[in-house]
């Protein structure tokens, strides 16, 4: 299975965005599963060649602060912790990343 690059994120959201689906601006918050439920309390860091997206309380991370991170990383792979990013979908509020 082929990893999940920052740049390849950034190409998937501006196709998205292009495509059917034309308001990015309605796209607001970055989500990842948290047991059955979704969370968006996120943080990103970049560390080495690695974006890593962590759990905070008091934290909502938005789409635009993932592009920053994503722009300044292109060749990084993404993870969830510890795990890997293989892809991503829309959602009413924003991306879920999984």
């Amino acid at each position: 299975m082929e990893l999940l690059k920052a740049k390849d994120l950034l190409t998937a959201i501006q196709v998205d965005a292009a495509g059917e689906m034309k308001k990015l601006s309605s796209y607001t918050y970055v989500f990842v599963k948290d047991g059955e439920q979704q969370t968006n309390h996120l943080v990103v860091k970049v560390e080495e060649n690695k974006i890593v997206l962590t759990k905070q309380p008091d934290n909502l991370l938005t789409l635009n602060q993932l592009i920053i991170v994503l722009n300044e990383a292109k060749e990084a792979d993404i993870f969830i912790g510890d795990e890997l990013v293989f892809g991503y979908k829309l959602v009413k509020q924003g991306i879920v990343l999984g």
